[in-house]
């Protein structure tokens, strides 16, 4: 039966041999000419200054669709949460500015960027073809197609390719980086994926693509999230061209003296050298991997943001320009605890469990420092607007920014049982419905009962429970 089953298999692959040659991942457009009106950046959204008094930042974390669920659970909230500015009811889901994200989280933040309200509709597209939907058997199934062995011949096309082509089927059909350009609205859109040779985030926005004289707006949505899910080992690195040199490109001011300060401010130092590194000429191609692997809750770069005014975007110059009054920050963290159980036996761990290990471990004690660091530095912002107001007269005195850190994470939840129950789901491509509705749920009550955004949404300023205590 063995022999039989093998001469099918060849007889049925051996006329699609010829695909091997031709199969090749979506090549990158070149782009001739850099220009900052054009292009998927923030600046170029038709309401990018509409707003800006409330200034609100969404950052999803990785985790598969445990992370898309309780993402999904904190749109959902913020859909149905009101706050009142000077008179104005304003709807907090239609406030957010920007939205970033790592892995599973980037579906949810690429379909609700793509279609708004729409990702909402009961047995709508999202959820019947994600949230609620055996995504690793559709995977699974391409994965062990005849047609796809064939086409991973080719050296040029590997698994993330096929991954790339399930999910364009599911979610996203062609839609692009265009189709978000020409949309023009907010939320900025913020897919994060980790550069192989740098070890450091890669934020498919155009400004990351304009040192690689490439193109974004010809990028599907689903390549990026394909990059941004792109689990070590369970997929091949996904490719992108680079064409260093090939336009006008001008790298910005800061770069140069940021290479200076290596002592003074490693992090700029570093940043400043990574985006130098690309404008060189033998760099014709990027690889890409999970963007948890450099920082899986998505808060990285827009911490640059408020820590910095090297961003196109820096919220740090808006603040400075008194054009934010509240600044809110959400960070939607699914990340498990589960307990291993090799530390029980001398037996050395097998390769399962060291893989998973060194891809999970790392990430979550990074994803706490860098939580602590936003804590850290909105305290900063918070002390030194209070010796301003005590000490300089008021036309002097700091912008005075109501500042919101607001964290939603399973060890948040109070009930022991339910705690460890959210922190010991699995991270993978299928969950039973109960538990995506479960994640939806959880996601609205730990933001929902969070003091700090209490105190947002009743106008009740309470920056003890919003910078220097808990979430």
């Amino acid at each position: 039966m063995k022999h039989v089953t093998r001469a099918w298999t060849l007889a049925a692959t051996l006329p699609l041999m010829p695909l091997a040659g031709c199969a090749s991942f979506p090549e990158t457009r070149p782009l001739e000419h850099v220009d900052a009106a054009t292009g998927y950046r923030y600046a170029n959204l038709a309401d990018a200054s509409q707003d800006e008094d409330l200034f609100v930042i969404l950052t999803f974390s990785g985790g598969g669709t445990r992370a898309a669920a309780l993402s999904y659970g904190v749109l959902e909230a913020l859909r149905d949460s009101w706050v009142e500015i000077d008179g104005e009811r304003r709807n907090l889901l239609e406030e957010v500015d920007v939205i970033s994200s790592v892995s599973g989280g980037s579906f949810t933040s690429a379909y609700y960027a793509l279609q708004g309200d729409e990702i909402f509709e009961p047995g709508g597209r999202f959820q019947a073809n994600f949230l609620y939907k055996d995504v690793e058997a559709r995977l699974k199934g391409q994965l062990f197609n005849p047609y796809n062995w064939v086409r991973l011949l080719s050296p040029t096309f590997g698994r993330i390719d096929i991954a790339d082509e399930v999910y364009q089927d599911l979610l996203f059909d062609d839609a692009s980086f265009g189709d978000l350009t020409a949309r023009g609205r907010k939320p900025f859109l913020l897919v994060n994926a980790t550069d192989m040779a740098k070890g450091a985030t890669f934020t498919f926005i155009q400004a990351q693509f304009d040192p690689l004289c490439a193109d974004l707006n010809g990028v599907t949505l689903s390549r990026a999230v394909a990059a941004s899910s792109n689990f070590p080992i369970a997929f091949t690195p996904l490719t992108l061209n680079s064409y260093p040199g090939r336009c006008d490109y001008r790298e910005p001011a800061w770069v140069s003296s940021g290479l200076r300060d290596l002592d003074s401010n490693p992090r700029r130092y570093y940043r400043a050298r990574s985006l130098r590194d690309y404008q060189a000429p033998e760099r014709r191609y990027v690889h890409l991997l999970d963007g948890g692997v450099s920082d899986n809750i998505g808060l990285r770069y827009p911490l640059t943001a408020i820590r910095s005014t090297d961003v196109p975007w820096s919220v740090l110059r808006k603040i400075d320009l008194e054009q934010i009054d509240k600044l809110v920050v959400i960070v939607v963290d699914a990340k498990t605890q589960q307990v291993p159980d090799f530390d029980t036996s001398p037996r050395a761990p097998g390769l399962r469990a060291v893989v998973s290990n060194i891809a999970t471990t790392p990430m979550a004690n990074y994803s706490f420092d860098t939580v602590e660091l936003l804590r850290q530095t909105l305290r900063t912002r918070a002390d030194a607007q209070q010796v301003s107001r005590e000490t300089t007269p008021p036309d002097e005195a700091l912008h005075r920014v109501e500042l919101y850190r607001i964290y939603v994470g399973f060890d948040q939840l109070q009930d022991e049982a339910q705690r460890e129950r959210f922190l010991s789901l699995p991270t993978t491509f299928r969950l039973p419905a109960g538990e995506v509705d479960d994640l939806r749920r959880i996601g609205g009550v730990l933001l929902e009962t969070s003091p700090c955004f209490q105190s947002l949404v009743t106008g009740r300023y309470d920056e003890m429970a919003c910078v220097h205590g808990g979430s």
